[in-house]
């Protein structure tokens, strides 16, 4: 029975991450990037530098997470980095596959709809990815490590990480309304990580008091 239930909770975990990665791969190809918005974490950092050079999105996203995936593998432990190794590359996989394969147009030209559903999108997914104990990478596995030892919400620390991203968009896409619209994006998808695992907690507490 014990084996069965352990068997069970990490499929739930890997569909999680699974399904996480699918939200944030489609934020990020159907609204932000192709309105010209940076996202936050790695996608964002992927996306600016993606417009500064010729380096896919995807493959961008790889080589900013390889030393951060090494910090996470000590402080953090095997199961965990194992996890993000694979939501990152499936994550990745997805963007290129998406943007230079099948080659997807965004659903909406609206900047400011992009930035909300966008936002939304990705922010589902980093919720869904750190629900099933992994991370989006990037950030997220600094503020995982801080989360884990503080009572600060991973909403609110990834929030600062992507202040510098917001700042940074305005100079390379040399539009303010692109640092806006980023900022927008970027509230957003704090919103949605926090209702996530706010859910999550929810849910949990219910459990306990009913066993």
């Amino acid at each position: 029975m014990k084996a069965n239930h352990k068997i069970k909770i990490l499929q739930e975990k890997n569909l999680y991450c699974l399904l996480g990665s699918l939200f944030l791969a489609l934020g990020i190809t159907l609204f932000i990037q192709p309105n010209q918005i940076a996202s936050g974490g790695t996608p964002g950092m992927a996306i600016l530098l993606n417009h500064l050079s010729s380096l896919t999105t995807g493959s961008l996203m790889i080589i900013i997470n390889i030393p951060l995936l090494i910090l996470g593998k000590y402080f953090l432990g095997h199961k965990f980095v194992w996890r993000t190794i694979v939501v990152v590359a499936f994550t990745s996989g997805m963007v290129d596959f998406l943007n230079e394969i099948v080659v997807v147009t965004e659903i909406t030209r609206q900047p400011i709809l992009a930035a909300i559903y966008g936002g939304a999108a990705i922010g589902f997914g980093v919720g869904l990815i750190l629900k099933g104990e992994a991370s989006a990478g990037g950030p997220t596995i600094i503020v995982r490590i801080i989360a884990d030892r503080t009572r600060i919400r991973p909403g609110h620390l990834i929030l600062v990480f992507d202040a510098i991203i917001v700042i940074s968009s305005a100079f390379v896409f040399g539009s303010v309304e692109s640092a806006l619209l980023s900022l927008l994006s970027v509230l957003v998808t704090g919103r949605c990580i926090d209702l996530v695992l706010r859910k999550n907690e929810l849910s949990n507490k219910r459990l306990s008091a009913t066993s």
